[in-house]
């Protein structure tokens, strides 16, 4: 999948996972709630490490921030060491989700941007940094349970798997250990259609009584 389709993928992973709009307007208040706490007391606790590195010029449409949590969620969602899949580190993930990030209106790129701020923060509450400084095994944990939680959280855990997975297969580097060839579409030159819509009730009703 490339990232312009990919990009459509999660602007409606994000869209129906937060289509509530009040629910919306309250989880992503969170986040002003957070970075006012940790301007305060929590300052401390929200300093990283990487604060002190700069994002490469390549990320110029990236946060500093953002280029830290994409590059971290690299790390703890694809551990290939040991086996024979090709190093994340050795593929663009960050540049490809930058790239598909591209691709989303504005509006979206804005919520789902403060949505990864707080994933990212609401880490210093409960395991007191941000989730870039987790160990590894903490990491994977915390998205496990966001996948199992409420809707903000299972939305922001989906959108971030999404991106980095869709970012590192989309490296044709990724497919000989797999033994992919590449996708169909491309290899045929068929073009996009989109997703197929669900039977509506009488579609179903009337192919139940042909059955």
């Amino acid at each position: 999948m490339n990232s312009q389709s990919q990009a459509r993928q999660i602007q409606r992973v994000w869209q129906q996972g937060l289509a509530r709009r009040q629910f919306l307007k309250w989880g992503l208040g969170s986040v002003a709630t957070v970075a006012a706490v940790a301007a305060g007391g929590f300052a401390l606790l929200r300093r990283s490490p990487r604060d002190a590195v700069s994002r490469p010029g390549w990320a110029a449409d990236l946060s500093d921030d953002e280029f830290h949590l994409f590059d971290r969620a690299r790390e703890v969602l694809l551990p290939v060491a040991g086996t024979a899949l090709v190093d994340s580190a050795a593929i663009p993930v960050v540049q490809n989700i930058q790239r598909t990030l591209n691709y989303l209106d504005p509006v979206t790129r804005k919520e789902l941007g403060a949505g990864l701020g707080l994933l990212d923060n609401i880490a210093v509450f409960t395991h007191g940094c941000r989730f870039v400084d987790l160990e590894l095994p903490e990491a994977r944990q915390m998205l496990d349970r966001w996948g199992e939680g409420g809707v903000l959280q299972r939305t922001l855990a989906t959108v971030l798997k999404q991106l980095v997975y869709s970012a590192y297969w989309q490296d044709p580097q990724t497919w000989q250990p797999v033994e992919f060839d590449g996708p169909v579409s491309d290899k045929w030159g068929l073009s996009y259609l989109g997703n197929a819509p669900l039977p509506g009730p009488l579609e179903v009703s009337a192919q139940e009584t042909t059955v």
